[in-house]
């Protein structure tokens, strides 16, 4: 098989699949040393480990320790997959230059600010759109990523399309409701602003991409499906894969919609993610 071939090229008996902030990351932005024996464990058990984060490999690398035991790296919310060893590339999905331009001439039509990334692998890198006056999340998330952006003066230098867009929208709207009835075709996700902890974050993907179709693709090339994974979450952009996987735990950080939807263990700071991955190694005997 495909991955097998290029990565983890052992037998693999099952995957654990978990968000990185706000489920595997604490609040210090460290990993703690029982999470990383916990890894360490899986991959001793022939337990495939894999982060699946909304942050690009990009931004990810800046805070991923480079001896914590991972075998895969879903980025981007599902746009790409990483080998863990090798850094390389090994799977993307990309919005067409015409899909990129009818969802920007959508999102200008409704007045949203807005960032469209380049294709992985240099999805770190954005043209940007902004309408409102005042969009502090939108303007905090910019001044982090500012020597990678360019403002939108169209879409003709999206030659090769884009890997999705971002629309930075403030608390209490509704724009998310519009966007998923405006943009039907397409896969449009929320989840919760890392920096300000209010705003919306709606990222836009091509209809197959987000972590569980990514997710059941990567575990498909090892001959597993969804009663052999494990995921982790607490956010909305992870309830794919959460709804997609036959065992699935949020962390008691994670939002009160999920709480009441999936099983819920400790919060990031108390060890919930090797408290979900105990529970589900006692389950199956590996």
């Amino acid at each position: 098989m495909f991955f097998q071939s290029n990565c983890v090229n052992r037998s693999i008996r099952g995957v654990v699949a978990t968000d990185f902030d706000g489920t595997l990351l604490q609040s210090d932005h460290t990993v703690s040393e029982r999470s990383r024996i916990t890894l360490e464990m899986l991959g001793e058990r022939d337990v495939l480990r894999v982060i699946a984060t909304g942050r690009s490999y990009f931004s990810l690398r800046k805070v991923l320790k480079e001896n914590l035991p991972v075998d895969y790296l879903i980025v981007a919310s599902g746009a790409g997959i990483y080998c863990r060893n090798s850094k390389k590339l090994i799977y993307r999905t990309t919005l067409s230059p015409e899909d990129t331009e009818h969802i920007g001439s959508s999102l200008i039509k409704m007045g949203c600010d807005f960032m469209v990334h380049y294709p992985l692998p240099e999805n770190h890198k954005f043209l940007f759109y902004k309408k409102s006056s005042s969009n502090k999340d939108y303007e905090a998330r910019f001044e982090i990523y500012r020597e990678y952006g360019k403002p939108l003066s169209g879409f003709s230098e999206l030659k090769e399309g884009s890997s999705q867009f971002l629309v930075v929208d403030h608390p209490g709207s509704q724009k998310y409701r519009s966007l998923v009835s405006q943009l039907s075709g397409y896969t449009v996700i929320r989840t919760t602003s890392p920096i300000d902890n209010e705003s919306s974050w709606i990222e836009i993907f091509p209809k197959e991409t987000d972590k569980g179709k990514t997710l059941k693709y990567l575990a498909r090339g090892y001959g597993l499906d969804a009663g052999d994974v494990l995921t982790i979450g607490n956010d909305f952009n992870d309830i794919h894969m959460l709804r997609w996987a036959s065992e699935s735990r949020v962390v008691a950080n994670a939002h009160g919609d999920l709480r009441s939807e999936f099983k819920t263990v400790s919060s990031n700071d108390n060890e919930g993610f090797s408290e979900a991955v105990d529970g589900w190694i006692r389950s199956r005997n590996f």
